[in-house]
C-alpha cells in the first residue's frame, strides 16, 4: 500500500494505469494533512459481540489521533433463520438479546460520550450497520424507525442464510455457488437494500471479496463487470452513498472495499461518497488508513477533471 501511494504522491503513473490498479494525485496536499481533518464513519464497540474496546476507549483514541468525528456502528442482524448466531448484543461484558431496549441503551451510550467528547473537539455520532435481507426489510423498517440514529449502515452480509463476511461460514457458501452466482445473487440483494429506502449508505460494497478471493482466484476482482453498474444507478436514483472502507487492508488485500475499478466507475457514474470507515472492531483499528483513502478519492477526482479539460481544448 506504501509504494501504491508513493507512486500515487509523485506523478508517476497514468488514468489507464490508475484505471487498472494504480494512480496519481496533481499535488501532494493530503501528505501533509494530519487527521483532523478527517472522521471515521464505521466503528464497532464492544457492543458488537467480534468487537472489543468501550465507546470512551474509542473516543479517547479519537482525541489522541486528533479525529474530528467517529461514528459508532454497532452491529444489528436481526434474521430469524440466524437466531442462534446473530441477533445478540454485549453490553456491560454480558451478551443479551438484540431488544430495541438494549439497543436503545447503546443509543444512550453513545449520546452520553458526546456530551462528553464533544466539548474537547470531537463529535460522537451513533449508528447502526445494519445486515440486509429482503425477507426481513419491513421488520427492519418498523424496527429502525423507533431507533434516534444518526446514521444507518447498510450491508449484506448473508446470502442464503450464510455469512460469506465471516471466515468459519464463508466457504460453505462458495462451495456451493459458482462465482458468477455468487456475484449475481450479491448485487441483486444488494440492489433491494438500495430501494429499500432504509438506508444512508452501503458499506464494503463488494465485501465478497474478503474472503472469497483466495477460494475464487483474481478473476474475483472482474466478476463485478456488468452486475454493479445497475446497483450504482440505483444508489444516484435513491440518493443512498457509498463508503469507502478501509478493512481489507487489514485482511490482506491490496485494494480498499470497493475495489479501484468499481470505485473509479461510482465516481464517474456521480454517485455520493458520504463516509469513509476503518471498520474498527478493535481500538488500534481505528482511522487505519482513513487519510490514504481520502487520497485515493481526491487522486481519482483529479485525474477525471484533467481529463475533462484535456478534452475540451
Amino acid at each position: 500500500m506504501k509504494a501504491f501511494l508513493d507512486l500515487l504522491v509523485q506523478g508517476a503513473l497514468t488514468l489507464n494505469q490508475i484505471s487498472c490498479g494504480v494512480g496519481v494525485p496533481r499535488n501532494n496536499s493530503y501528505r501533509e494533512k494530519t487527521l483532523e481533518s478527517f472522521s471515521d464513519y464505521h466503528v464497532h464497540p464492544d457492543y458488537s459481540l467480534d468487537a472489543t474496546g468501550t465507546i470512551d476507549q474509542y473516543c479517547q483514541k479519537a482525541l489522541e489521533l486528533g479525529l474530528k468525528e467517529i461514528c459508532f456502528t454497532t452491529h444489528y442482524d436481526t434474521d430469524p433463520a440466524r437466531k442462534d448466531e446473530d441477533p445478540f448484543m454485549r453490553i456491560d461484558g454480558k451478551i443479551v438479546p438484540l431488544s430495541e431496549e438494549n439497543v436503545k441503551s447503546y443509543i444512550e451510550d453513545v449520546r452520553r460520550a458526546n456530551k462528553i467528547y464533544s466539548p474537547m473537539g470531537l463529535s460522537v455520532k451513533v449508528g447502526l450497520e445494519v445486515d440486509y435481507a429482503p425477507h426481513i426489510e419491513e421488520r427492519l423498517r418498523k424496527d429502525l424507525a423507533s431507533l434516534d440514529l444518526d446514521y444507518i449502515l447498510g450491508a449484506v452480509h448473508c446470502l442464503d442464510h450464510i455469512a460469506i463476511s465471516a471466515s468459519k461460514e464463508a466457504e460453505s457458501y462458495f462451495k456451493r455457488k459458482s462465482l458468477k452466482e455468487l456475484c449475481q445473487e450479491y448485487y441483486r440483494v444488494l440492489g433491494k437494500a438500495v430501494e429499500s429506502g432504509l438506508f444512508d449508505a452501503i458499506a464494503h460494497l463488494d465485501i465478497y471479496r474478503k474472503y472469497g478471493l483466495v477460494f475464487y482466484g483474481e478473476e474475483i476482482l472482474i466478476a463485478h463487470r456488468g452486475l454493479v453498474e445497475p446497483v450504482l444507478e440505483l444508489m444516484v436514483e435513491n440518493d443512498v452513498g457509498l463508503e469507502i472502507n478501509t478493512g481489507l487492508l487489514r485482511k490482506g488485500h491490496k485494494e480498499f472495499s470497493p475495489g479501484l475499478e468499481i470505485l473509479n466507475l461510482a465516481l464517474k457514474m456521480n454517485v455520493k461518497i458520504i463516509a469513509f470507515g476503518s471498520d474498527a472492531h478493535k481500538v488500534s483499528h481505528l482511522a487505519k488508513d482513513i487519510k490514504e483513502a481520502h487520497l485515493l478519492v481526491e487522486t481519482l477526482k483529479r485525474m477525471a477533471e484533467t481529463k475533462i479539460e484535456t478534452s475540451a481544448k
